[in-house]
């Protein structure tokens, strides 16, 4: 009797501790999901509070993302009581994403987004200012025609900064836009959004070439396809008919 119970202690203990292990690991799996996961690591962003408290916007793509923050950076105290267009530099998208990811499609569409916001305030360049190319007007009645001169070598104002985070095999990503003061490295502005993922570039079609001589119909030129006068014929030389045969050779004297 003392033997069963002893048996059933043991089984009851047993099962005991399973259910405990079960149940710290289910707890570990919620902790493990509830707990949000740094994806700021090694960006070259400036992170103004703590990158796991930020929410971001649900945008859609990038472009409606785009859309957001050149209204957000047209706003700017900076922006509105410029005398004149600012230049800022903007070189592109970057990633931090745990895998290869194109950004050239997020690039331009964000640059789409960014000029056309922009409202003829901001003076979007690329890695360098192009140089100023002024046509010779035809009449000039005034200096006040001429277009203003540019600065080829001047630095910009102001830059925007934009990069791609997030786990690669997902279906979103995250992007943060930031439009940072040049000289200062001051932060103005400071986006994230939440978009979905874009195809890449498709590469350029490479087309075969082939040559293929092509002969002109007779009577006309292969250069131009003209007709071309037929060719000269020499004029036919008359020569004496064959003397018949056993005739006697013409006299030379005359009776």
């Amino acid at each position: 009797m003392g033997k069963m119970r002893r048996m059933n202690f043991y089984k009851i203990a047993k099962k005991i501790k399973q259910v405990l292990i079960i149940s710290a690991g289910a707890l570990a799996l919620a902790a493990c999901a509830t707990t949000p996961v740094d994806d700021t690591l090694n960006s070259r962003l400036t992170q103004p509070g703590s990158p796991t408290a930020e929410v971001p916007i649900d945008a859609g793509d990038i472009a409606i993302a785009g859309q957001y923050a050149a209204h957000s950076i047209r706003d700017l105290p900076q922006v509105i009581n410029a005398p004149k267009p600012l230049l800022v530099q903007f070189t592109g998208v970057t990633s931090i994403i745990n895998g290869p990811v194109d950004t050239q499609p997020y690039t331009d569409l964000l640059r789409d987004r960014l000029v056309v916001g922009s409202h003829e305030k901001l003076r979007y360049v690329e890695h360098e200012l192009p140089p100023l190319v002024l046509a010779k007007p035809k009449k000039i009645k005034s200096k006040k025609d001429l277009p203003p001169p540019v600065e080829v070598n001047s630095d910009p104002d102001y830059q925007v900064l934009a990069e791609l985070r997030g786990n690669f095999n997902d279906d979103l990503y995250k992007i943060q836009i930031q439009f940072v003061d040049f000289h200062t490295g001051e932060v103005l502005f400071n986006g994230l959004y939440r978009i979905r993922k874009e195809m890449p570039s498709p590469s350029s079609p490479q087309t075969t070439i082939t040559t293929q001589t092509i002969e002109a119909p007779t009577g006309q030129s292969p250069e131009t396809g003209a007709p071309t006068p037929p060719p000269a014929q020499a004029p036919p030389q008359d020569s004496p008919p064959p003397a018949p045969p056993n005739s006697p050779a013409p006299s030379s004297s005359s009776e």
